[in-house]
């Protein structure tokens, strides 16, 4: 192989060579299959792999452990939909923002039913495994800072400006989805996408009606 022929190949290797944020979002994408289909606990990091067309050593030089995996996983599922709602709810007042924004998370809620019952499972683990624990409550209180950051943005637009207490109203707001998730999967006719709408919408109505109050 001459030189010429050399540099054409190597060329092609490097086109054909997935760049490592490929790699990363090819194995995300595989282990949003494999844990709602198996669960977190029963997830393996090899099937995942072998999901990607990738080794199991590919999954160990992108995420340190099968916690880190699933916690950026479901960090990206939460803040998806986070921004998502309140992208719903921008342009609208206070009233319609509660409403619409409650509909949108039901919606969710109802559609991907196995996301927030994987987050209570990594949650149970949590209590039980300081290891997983310390990841949990990492990435939860991440998450509640996201959600603080996103509801603070729209407060003035809601007319409720610096009084609004937005860490109150993520805090319950993660708590409430979480839990109405696990009603609706056991539950469904009784906790419909219609019931999770109302709840959610009279949270954010609540909040809104405390900062006028006061």
């Amino acid at each position: 192989m001459n030189a010429d022929e050399q540099e054409k190949w190597g060329s092609t290797q490097d086109r054909r060579r997935p760049q490592r944020t490929d790699v990363r979002d090819r194995l995300l994408a595989a282990a949003a299959d494999e844990f709602t289909e198996r669960g977190y606990a029963a997830a393996k990091l090899t099937d995942i792999a072998d999901r990607a067309g990738f080794t199991k050593g590919a999954v160990y030089s992108n995420f340190e452990s099968k916690q880190a995996l699933f916690a950026e996983l479901l960090a990206r599922r939460s803040l998806d939909l986070a921004a998502r709602v309140l992208a719903h709810v921008s342009d609208l007042d206070s009233g319609a923002a509660a409403g619409a924004g409650g509909g949108e998370i039901a919606s969710w809620v109802v559609a991907e039913p196995r996301w927030p019952l994987l987050t209570v499972e990594f949650g149970i683990l949590a209590g039980r495994d300081p290891a997983v624990a310390e990841r949990y409550r990492t990435d939860r209180r991440a998450l509640r800072s996201e959600l603080e950051r996103l509801i603070d943005q729209h407060a003035d637009q809601w007319g409720v400006g610096e009084n609004f207490d937005a860490r109150r109203l993520a805090t319950s707001l993660a708590a409430l989805i979480s839990g109405l998730a696990v009603e609706h999967s056991v539950d469904p006719e009784e906790i419909d996408e219609g019931v999770i709408a109302d709840a959610v919408s009279e949270l954010f109505a609540g909040a809104i009606a405390r900062t006028h109050l006061g």
